[in-house]
């Protein structure tokens, strides 16, 4: 497969989920694998044409795929709403979605926060009896199995105004944690132009109110997971995303080698290779 070129594949209509909780979705209706529907969930600061490389092979392939921008993210419009960016809320958000799309085998993907959240979905429907309505997920660049992310740095304690003024350092260093050095100098600049358009405000918001995950009761989640990570990933690194796959009955794992973060976009041929060998594609 040819990789995705740089620019907007993934995009969608307004769509609201719930009331008051209108987002981006993006809804491709599949063709002989429509009966599978896979659900694809960015992660923080990050945008659902992320997925560009999977959405072409998957809705290539007949599956039926949704995926969708977190409120500030991509093309859903935010909010100078602290509340607007809880981790309960996007929950609640990816259960309407879920409870909206879904067909007789569903497929959860995530990255960064959105394996978190995807894992806090889990739980979610663990807890109403309804976990059978999952097939399977899996889990690209996972953050630590802790109950609430901890929020450090410059994000969490200096004021707004003064992180704008350093808004180009943050990025450098962002740039340096979650990218690999052979990754594609284009595919880094196209991406790293869009994050300049993620809300200060947003992001302080979005981190500091994480999706909560009952880490004792991880162990009860029986369904197949694949966790994928970075071996150079300096956001989350491999050995959180180990950690996490021991605690998960059904989990395997798998880390690739000169990766990072960014790993769907830094190593797109075998991200989708591992993602079709495990839906059975």
């Amino acid at each position: 497969m040819t990789t995705a070129p740089n620019t907007l594949i993934v995009k969608g209509e307004p769509v609201e989920v719930r009331p008051g909780r209108t987002l981006n979705v993006t809804v491709h209706p599949g063709g002989e694998r429509a009966g599978a529907t896979v659900f694809l969930c960015h992660g923080a600061g990050g945008n659902q044409n992320q997925w560009r490389n999977q959405w072409l092979l998957l809705t290539g392939l007949g599956y039926r795929v949704v995926a969708w921008d977190f409120p500030g993210h991509g093309q859903t419009k935010g909010k100078r709403q602290t509340q607007v960016y809880a981790g309960s809320e996007f929950l609640q958000d990816y259960l309407a979605i879920l409870a909206k799309y879904a067909t007789g085998r569903n497929i959860l993907v995530g990255h960064s926060y959105g394996s978190r959240l995807t894992l806090a979905v889990l739980q979610a429907l663990r807890a109403e009896g309804r976990l059978s309505l999952v097939e399977r997920a899996m889990l690209l660049g996972p953050p630590p199995a802790v109950r609430t992310l901890p929020v450090g740095g410059p994000l969490a304690k200096w004021p707004l105004p003064l992180l704008a003024l350093i808004r180009p350092m943050l990025s450098k260093g962002f740039r340096q944690l979650a990218w690999h050095s052979s990754a594609d100098p284009a595919l880094v600049a196209y991406e790293d132009d869009l994050t300049r358009h993620n809300s200060l405000f947003m992001m302080r918001s979005l981190m500091a109110q994480s999706a909560a995950l009952d880490v004792d009761s991880l162990g009860l989640l029986d369904l197949p997971i694949l966790v994928l990570a970075g071996a150079s990933d300096g956001l989350t690194p491999a050995a959180g995303a180990e950690a996490l796959a021991g605690l998960l009955p059904q989990a395997s794992l798998t880390v690739l080698p000169q990766c990072a973060h960014q790993i769907m976009l830094e190593k797109p041929a075998e991200t989708n290779a591992l993602l079709l060998e495990f839906i059975g594609g």
